[in-house]
């Protein structure tokens, strides 16, 4: 049976500072390529989650004209943010996903979005929970097995896009109906409880 000193003398009998000077490099520059990418797909889907699961897409106005320029900004602006949104988790799931029609993959990130934009009113924590679960999935399966994705089968959901373009636009209408939807009901919400801090108390003592 072996000691545990022996161990450590076999540990300290087997360096060699030659040996690690000396040593092929190019395993390091593919680590640090990895370690590279690892980190700007962590800070883009970051930034990309944080946006999507937040309440309030656009940033309010301080103008007089606040509320012009917020329905002009959800009117005008947001049907192409939901395209960035849409676009977005569907490529996520196209690489997530071998198994899946694109039509399949287009349902599940439409409904994916909407999810995210009602959590988003209900807490926006939770938004972020829902919104980053998936991208985050994806780059443990790359880390894990790297030969889980196809490009080939990739490449070929992409070109197939184009063909549903139909399925797509009535998907984005959708988002932003439930997008205004939600809206409304936040400001009716709002007018609601408003109503109600400002309704004067009637004083129990003046009555008597």
């Amino acid at each position: 049976m072996a000691l545990p000193f022996e161990g450590i003398n076999d540990l300290f009998g087997n360096f060699s500072l030659e040996k690690i000077l000396s040593g092929d490099l190019s395993l390091f520059t593919w680590l640090f390529s990895i370690i590279i990418m690892i980190a700007i797909y962590s800070i883009v889907i970051y930034h990309f989650y944080r946006y999507i699961a937040r309440r309030d897409v656009f940033k309010k106005s301080e103008s007089k004209h606040s509320k012009a320029i917020g329905f002009l900004k959800y009117f005008l602006l947001f049907p192409f943010v939901a395209m960035l949104f849409f676009i977005g988790f569907s490529l996520i799931f196209i690489f997530l996903t071998d198994s899946y029609e694109i039509l399949d993959v287009l349902y599940v990130a439409f409904a994916i979005i909407v999810a995210i934009r009602i959590t988003s009113y209900y807490t926006e924590d939770l938004s972020k929970d829902v919104a980053k679960m998936l991208p985050f999935a994806i780059l443990g399966i790359f880390l894990i097995d790297s030969s889980y994705f196809s490009m080939e089968t990739v490449s070929e959901r992409i070109n197939q896009l184009p063909e549903n373009i139909n399925a797509i636009i009535q998907f984005l209408i959708l988002i932003i109906l439930v997008e205004w939807i939600l809206r409304i009901a936040l400001n009716v919400k709002r007018i609601i409880f408003k109503k109600k801090k400002e309704k004067p108390q009637v004083d129990v003592d003046t009555q008597t």
